[in-house]
């Protein structure tokens, strides 16, 4: 008997045990190299990274959260607040801490008024404004804003949307470039420090716990595919089938580049992407190796955007976390600036404050800062022919044979600090510019700071460390077990915490679909146009919760009252469906390859009435 010859339940125990012997294969290996693994482990929880790559992930989460809910056609505060005024009836309550919102009041005006508050919040944490608080509001208020679109029928996966940011709760995300890295930086100053937080675990941390939490909602997709579907989910027809259904969702639309067309092209695309779901979390514990996951995932991603219009762009977005800002900022500067700059400030104190909160900010790296009193980094740098008195007065710019004092040198100054690229203009047309720093400076000058300069490597930032780090801990390993779990568990309807799609049910090339057929007291069809209510809840959700209304668990009555909710919901979108006395659901069974299509439909079959 061959492979082709096995039948199909026979095929998913082969796979299944070819998993089982690679599974015990990867364990024995562990076990016979425990000290590397260890040691690989170990460095993977306590390697140092700069708090730039932690302030980079915070800023592209919550402008991420501030699009989503601020424009996003599927989850912005209007069709949030569209959504709160369904009936209660209509409510299908997702799993783990779902059952919150019996208990939470949900109407028009709360929603809307939470997703403002919402969207405040998430600017503040974006540009760094209490952070830490700003992102536990943003968790706090997530859960109700963004859960309220997961109450009708079908769950939409974007629940890390939320973790992220209970992560960053809990994380010193807020220690460079950021409002209170600015505010800190020149309490600092006070004490004789400019230098700015550098390397640390700490930072590192909450990075790799979103590493691994991606790392799962990949593994368990690959996983549960060969489980569920052995080696046939890959080595068939499958992928075409399931593009077919994704394509006529969309209309019939088709991409330019029919893949469709090379079984072996789409089987070993389907192959390939088993083994990268499965391999991926393993591959981040890997230096060398983890480029590669993380390129093969924005390839992978991007393939299925391209074939199937599936991005998962809220996902895709969070990549961020997997990249060393701190290095790539700064060979980026040394490609716009390859001049170095060099920036010698006196013991003023406003010149110190200012030169230490700029610091924060600094991601090019570009700049040298020198102490106008440190007579060897004066010779170092060449900058011995300053005259002495000019120096203690005036802060300097020098970016080879130009200089630059005053108000003039923070202008030059500017040009390699990003986020001072805004005030550039008004730094050049603001005519009391001079006059006013020469002010400031005069005074400050009278108040020198006689506190030595502490150096970068001597700064004690370990106030608060150990508990942040166990804190830390905590979070990540309980959001790392519920995602575990209820990946095991295969529950992709709950909130906050669910199983995202594995797409691990074999796909036919049929498929079946419900159909809305309203007519009027004269017996006439009324045309209804299911494009408008999609435009709110999607079509998956449109067809789920229809489905969902119409299982047999109910009674007669409930489901009847369900139905007439559902379609006053309905009619509220498309008035003309205010006439309809009946309405027929179908359940119609379609081709789903584009060139069978026009065979369509195959068969048509009453689902259920509902007398209105």
């Amino acid at each position: 008997m061959n492979l082709i010859e096995l039948k199909p339940y026979q095929k998913v125990f082969l796979s299944r045990g070819f998993l089982i012997v690679i599974a015990i294969f990867l364990i024995f290996l562990a076990v016979k190299n425990w000290k590397q693994v260890k040691d690989k482990v170990n460095k993977f929880f306590t390697e140092s990274a700069h708090p730039l790559n932690l302030a980079v992930f915070r800023i592209v989460i919550f402008a991420t959260l501030i699009y989503f809910v601020g424009f996003y056609k599927f989850a912005n505060i209007s069709t949030i607040v569209w959504y709160s005024q369904i009936p209660k009836q209509l409510q299908f309550l997702p799993g783990n801490l779902g059952w919150l919102f019996e208990y939470l009041p949900l109407n028009p005006e709360t929603a809307r008024i939470t997703g403002i508050l919402f969207l405040i919040f998430c600017f503040t944490g974006a540009i760094g404004l209490f952070s830490r608080t700003s992102a536990l509001l943003v968790t706090v208020l997530g859960f109700y804003v963004l859960g309220i679109p997961q109450l009708w029928g079908k769950v939409n996966h974007y629940n890390h949307l939320l973790w992220f940011p209970a992560i960053l709760a809990v994380s010193r995300c807020g220690d460079f470039f950021s409002v209170d890295a600015a505010i800190a930086a020149w309490k600092r100053s006070d004490k004789g420090i400019v230098e700015p937080p550098g390397l640390s675990r700490i930072y590192a941390l909450p990075l790799r716990f979103v590493w691994l939490l991606i790392g799962v909602n990949y593994f368990f997709p690959g996983f549960w595919k060969i489980w569920r579907a052995g080696y046939v989910w890959f080595w068939s027809d499958n992928l075409a089938f399931h593009m077919y259904r994704k394509w006529f969702e969309l209309d019939g639309w088709s991409p330019l580049f029919r893949l469709d067309r090379y079984p072996l092209l789409y089987r070993t695309s389907a192959l390939w992407t088993v083994v990268w779901e499965l391999a991926f979390i393993f591959l981040l514990f890997l230096p060398r190796w983890r480029p590669f996951a993380v390129l093969m995932g924005l390839v992978f991603h991007n393939m299925t955007q391209l074939f199937m219009r599936i991005s998962f762009w809220t996902l895709q977005i969070c990549y961020v976390a997997f990249f060393d800002w701190y290095e790539i900022f700064h060979r980026l500067g040394c490609w716009v600036f390859p001049e170095p700059m060099y920036v010698i400030y006196n013991e003023n104190q406003f010149d110190r404050r200012t030169i230490a909160s700029i610091k924060v900010f600094d991601i090019f790296r570009r700049i040298t800062y020198v102490d106008a009193l440190d007579n060897k980094k004066l010779q170092d740098f060449g900058l011995v022919e300053l005259k002495s008195n000019a120096l203690l007065k005036d802060i300097h710019t020098v970016v080879g044979k130009k200089s630059w004092q005053g108000f003039s040198a923070y202008r030059a100054l500017s040009r390699r600090i990003l986020i001072l690229w805004l005030l550039l203009p008004l730094m050049y047309l603001l005519p009391i510019g001079d006059r006013l720093y020469q002010k400031i400076s005069d005074y400050s000058t009278s108040n020198i700071v006689n506190k030595p300069l502490i150096s970068s490597t001597t700064i004690n930032y370990k106030s608060g460390k150990k508990a942040n780090i166990k804190l830390i801990m905590t979070v990540g390993i309980l959001f790392l077990f519920l995602s575990i779990y209820y990946n095991i568990k295969l529950e992709p309807r709950a909130w906050p915490f669910s199983s995202y799609p594995t797409f691990s049910k074999m796909q036919g090339p049929q498929q079946s679909f419900i159909e809305v057929n309203p007519i009027n007291s004269s017996g006439e069809t009324i045309p209804f146009n299911q494009d408008v209510i999609i435009k709110r809840l999607s079509a998956p959700r449109f067809n789920s919760m229809v489905k969902k209304l119409i299982r047999t668990e109910y009674s007669d009555e409930e489901r009847n009252k369900r139905l007439a909710a559902f379609w006053q919901v309905l009619a509220r979108s498309d008035s003309r469906l205010k006439e309809a006395n009946l309405v027929r659901f179908y359940r119609v069974r379609y081709w789903l390859s584009p060139e069978k299509q026009k065979e369509n439909p195959i068969r048509r079959e009453l689902y259920y009435e509902l007398k209105l």
